[in-house]
């Protein structure tokens, strides 16, 4: 499988969403901006501010997207950690930035859930230089009334990564623990553990249960079976960030860089022509 660079000279894309008219909406961390792309032309979907790191369509038809906060080296501290709600008409609204007592300090990737409510990964700080007291990696879950909880508190491994497979089971990434996790019975355990030059972020399911995860430093992505063992890898020559299906093609965002970075623009966007029959339909929801 062999990618087809779309776009580059972006900031520091993530979070792919398919839309409703075929377009592509993803987020550009970098400059606080959801981008669009359509027909081989770039756009810009709406405004956020901060930092954009993941995003999913809701059936309302609005973008739900995890705002991370200031960009490095930017000098902005407007910006407020939380989930943020685009609006078709490109108006942004913060729908939370506190559940549970816990204030939320790096959001990166969600998912809606069987259950309805919005999962999400929340990488915290113990990797940010500029945290005066770093927060700890977490997985919340965000119901349509506001309220939430903190699933699960996980030190020092920053929780990246967020999907269901076809059961309705919960999977994320560890970035620095270099492990895809499920979660069973209430309990965390390692689905894939991966060697130190893969790190993992976003990642998507395929219809028939492999799971494509973007492993950044490694070059591209790492096919996994459904057992969670290595099937493949996917070479890009850059660092993949996330990606989503659209039928068989998987659309991929990337970087050359694997970290985020103030004026940075060595941002790509690619496509993949899978041997895969399309992605496992996501899970619908809206707040």
């Amino acid at each position: 499988m062999e990618g087809t660079l779309l776009a580059s000279n972006l900031g520091f894309p993530e979070g792919p969403v398919i839309m409703p008219d075929g377009s592509v909406v993803f987020c550009d961390g970098n400059t606080g901006e959801m981008r669009s792309w359509k027909d081989g032309e770039l756009g810009v979907h709406s405004v956020t501010g901060g930092s954009p790191w993941g995003a999913v369509l809701g059936t309302d038809g609005a973008v739900y997207v995890t705002q991370g906060g200031n960009v490095p080296g930017s000098g902005d501290e407007s910006a407020i950690c939380g989930i943020q709600r685009v609006n078709p008409d490109g108006t942004v609204e913060l729908l939370s930035s506190e559940i549970a007592g816990h204030t939320l300090a790096g959001p990166n990737d969600l998912a809606f859930g069987p259950d309805g409510r919005l999962w999400f990964t929340d990488s915290g700080t113990e990797q940010d230089p500029r945290a005066a007291e770093p927060a700890t990696g977490k997985l919340f879950v965000l119901d349509a009334n506001g309220g939430g909880e903190m699933l699960a508190e996980r030190p020092n491994v920053y929780p990246n990564g967020i999907a269901f497979d076809a059961h309705g089971q919960l999977y994320w990434t560890e970035s620095m623990g270099h492990r895809v996790c499920r979660l069973e019975n209430g309990k965390a355990t390692t689905f894939a553990q991966l060697s130190d030059n893969h790190v993992p972020d976003g990642m998507a399911f395929a219809a028939d249960g492999r799971a494509f995860v973007c492993t950044t430093i490694s070059g591209g992505l790492t096919v996994l079976s459904p057992e969670g063992e290595v099937l493949e890898e996917i070479f890009l020559d850059e660092c993949a960030t996330n990606c989503i299906f659209d039928g068989p093609t998987l659309y991929v965002t990337a970087t050359k860089v694997a970290d985020l970075g103030f004026g940075q623009t060595t941002g790509t966007f690619w496509s993949v022509e899978t041997d895969a029959t399309g992605g496992l339909p996501l899970i619908t929801g809206k707040l």
